[in-house]
């Protein structure tokens, strides 16, 4: 699950946040295994371009309408209407590695 920048969160910042796409290997990982395992898993509170293509199928929309942004960048993004965007709050911090897809193929083909 991604972080939501609120309450203690956000003046711990520096202690709390890493850039989604320096952990998204580990978590491919971990859903990886979870998943040949029978467990019904999902990725919440992340955009389809700071994970992985394998993870995309176990990414949901989960993030409130009225707590829910795009960047941007993500403007002209090909999956943007099936990417579950950012908190509000991500103002505060946002990887430097958000892109925007010119078709649903152009997406990352990390495995």
């Amino acid at each position: 699950m991604g972080l939501e920048i609120t309450g203690f969160a956000k003046p711990n910042l520096g202690k709390l946040w890493i850039d989604p796409c320096d952990y998204r290997y580990k978590l491919q990982a971990a859903v990886e295994y979870l998943s040949i395992r029978g467990m019904n898993v999902s990725v919440y509170n992340h955009p389809l371009c700071l994970l992985p293509r394998a993870l995309w199928s176990f990414a949901r929309q989960s993030i409130s309408d009225w707590k829910n942004t795009f960047f941007d960048e993500c403007q002209s993004c090909a999956v943007r209407e099936e990417c579950g965007g950012f908190f509000k709050s991500a103002v505060h911090r946002r990887s430097e590695h958000l892109r925007a897809f010119a078709s649903a193929e152009d997406g990352p083909n990390e495995e």
